[in-house]
């Protein structure tokens, strides 16, 4: 087995490739071409239409206007529906989730770190929420939120013990998901929804989920839908505030912790602050979908439609979707949409017809071809399959060229570190990748008489149990955010601190160690009760400078870490051997500097000074426990 790693790389490295191979044919062979069939279709399906167009423009003048004038004010009101319902139960979603993983005891929220992730998880998902918040049992919370340049995640510790609001509405939560009363926030001169889900185990109380949503969104959103459609978009709370209206977009005055929304009778918008006016109010008189409702109202001599549907399960009081009108506007308008739109109706059928099969052909390889693409980019190439080939001549050459990169991309996935590459992917141009000298932590581990183990094993039984073993340990690393720069017979060797820049490098590596620890404990256990010889480990770990880069000539380099820092891991690792008693089953020695850097969660116990082999001058070492 190796054991001298100063320079050591990969046994198999990659070569730069001396060209592709052309794999188009100028020769006819059956196929056709995508640009001419492509010209083709287009010009016969614009005929096909400017024809049908031609032909039903008069009949099409004749349809009913309040008829649609009805389908355009439910597809108006679905849309703001289908809006708040995108915008609101993304948070809904997300904080039920998040109380349910914490109820199942999968996310501990006394773990700051990890809980801290696992809650910026939810504001990555879902990015209209501003904040996610942890209230416990006595009302101390943890809160996750986008810092005000939403340049990061921020997190952040509250006490709302005497908060009466908080403890109001924490009291009414009981169970499933609870949405609250809009609240303004003055730091951010902005209004917001919540809605809180309550974290319960075996009936009882662990605390709430809140997740904070703003709405100044809904706002913009109507404001942009208002420019392709006639008609003003709102949004109420209720029947007497205001949610979300175009004038709200920007700053709205006037809104304070008593009134974070504005009222609907005092609205800038002097139709908006008239909709539930008696004086001068008519029936709408049109068939409108269930669940929707409307009336006209007469003001300063012109007449309005309103149209507006109830949305429940958003707030103690009902949502109102609903657009408002003039009515002769909107009769003009119906009148030059009836034209457009309806024109095209036989002219779409046709050409929907006469379009599938070739839209089929063309569209499957083109998105077979961004999907396994996507996958490559993501280095999943195990999951991405040969793609097929074409009756068109250049999605058919694509396939066969895509499908000769994918399988050397399959050979060379199997000799090189998938972690490092895909860090070294996020890092920047490979030319920009220089080695530097970088604080990084290294670790050795080492399979305790791995020869006399393996002793009569065949060859595929020793490939399984090294395979078996190094899964063990690269899940202990992975989980740690470690990279293995390389497996060297039954050791592997890993790094924190490269290709990126890490902190608490010490404190990860160690925790890996102890998870691999606990991990070939178990193992063993299940190996014993097989019948099978338990596997010994040994662990040196230690913290330094190294060299850190490109290590290897133009074409076949590896990308690793040399220096004396390495050398001092290994030697720990070996050093093991004097430290432990021989039958040990897991043996760990960290250097003083790996010590030092450790916070006081760990209790490494010191062993003495050591001169270690190969190098001059003394280390200090520790057990790890």
């Amino acid at each position: 087995m190796p054991k001298n790693t100063e320079n050591q790389q990969t046994p198999l490295t990659v070569e730069q490739n001396p060209g592709d191979k052309n794999l188009s044919d100028t020769r006819w062979n059956g196929r056709f071409s995508i640009t001419i069939t492509l010209v083709t279709a287009i010009g016969l399906l614009t005929l096909i239409s400017v024809g049908t167009v031609l032909g039903v423009g008069v009949w099409l003048a004749q349809k009913n206007t309040f008829a649609l004038l009805s389908d355009n004010a439910h597809q108006n009101l679905s849309a703001s529906v289908d809006r708040i319902e995108q915008h609101l139960k993304p948070a809904e979603y997300q904080a039920t989730f998040l109380a349910e993983r914490i109820a199942n005891g999968e996310v501990d929220p006394s773990d700051r770190e990890r809980f801290g992730l696992f809650l910026g998880g939810a504001l990555a998902a879902a990015p209209q929420i501003e904040t996610v918040i942890y209230i416990d049992r006595n009302l101390h919370a943890f809160l996750t939120f986008h810092s005000r340049n939403r340049g990061k995640i921020e997190h952040e510790v509250q006490d709302y013990s005497k908060d009466p609001v908080i403890r109001q509405r924490m009291g009414a939560v009981s169970t499933g998901a609870n949405w609250g009363p809009a609240v303004w926030r003055d730091v951010t001169k902005r209004t917001y929804m919540n809605v809180a889900v309550p974290i319960l185990r075996n009936g009882r109380s662990l605390g709430s989920i809140v997740a904070v949503v703003s709405v100044e969104q809904l706002s913009r959103f109507l404001a942009d839908a208002n420019k392709n459609t006639t008609g003003q978009r709102f949004i109420l709370a209720g029947r007497d505030h205001v949610l979300a209206h175009p004038l709200m977009a920007e700053r709205y005055p006037g809104r304070t912790n008593e009134s974070p929304l504005p009222r609907v009778d005092g609205f800038q918008d002097p139709v908006m602050a008239a909709i539930w006016s008696r004086d001068d109010r008519d029936e709408l008189g049109l068939d409108l979908p269930k669940g929707t409702d409307g009336h006209v109202l007469e003001i300063d001599s012109q007449r309005f439609i309103y149209v507006y549907r109830t949305i429940q399960g958003f707030g103690p009081e009902p949502l109102i979707a609903g657009i408002y009108f003039r009515r002769a506007e909107v009769s003009e308008e119906i009148q030059r949409m009836i034209i457009s739109l309806a024109a095209g109706i036989i002219a779409l059928i046709i050409s929907v017809l006469a379009a599938i099969y070739i839209g089929r052909k063309i569209a499957q390889p083109i998105v077979g071809f961004s999907t396994a693409a996507g996958r490559i980019r993501d280095l999943d190439i195990s999951q991405v399959e040969n793609l097929p080939g074409s009756i068109f001549r250049e999605l058919n050459d694509q396939s066969a060229s895509f499908n000769a990169m994918l399988r050397a991309l399959r050979w060379f996935e199997l000799y090189v570190p998938k972690k490092i590459v895909e860090r070294l992917v996020k890092s920047g141009d490979v030319h920009e990748m220089i080695s530097d000298a970088r604080n990084i932590t290294v670790m050795f581990t080492d399979i305790v008489q791995f020869s006399t183990i393996s002793q009569g094993m065949s060859a595929p039984e020793v490939a399984a149990l090294v395979n078996h073993h190094f899964a063990l340990i690269g899940a202990c690393i992975d989980a740690e955010d470690g990279a293995i720069d390389k497996f060297m017979g039954d050791s592997v060797m890993a790094i924190w601190g490269a290709p990126e820049k890490q902190k608490q490098r010490a404190e990860r590596a160690c925790r890996a160690a102890l998870a691999i620890a606990a991990a070939i404990r178990k193992d063993n256990a299940t190996r014993e009760a097989q019948g099978q010889p338990a596997i010994g480990i040994r662990i040196g770990i230690h913290s330094g400078k190294a060299t850190v880069g490109n290590i290897g000539a133009p074409g076949h380099i590896n990308y690793t870490i040399i220096g004396d820092a390495v050398n001092i891991g290994q030697r720990l690792e070996q050093l093991c051997k004097e430290v432990y008693p021989r039958d040990s089953e897991v043996s760990i020695l960290i250097s003083g500097d790996t010590a030092r850097d450790l916070s006081d969660a760990f209790k490494p116990i010191p062993v003495g000074r050591f001169e270690l082999k190969g190098r001059a001058g003394e280390v200090e070492v520790f057990r790890l426990v």
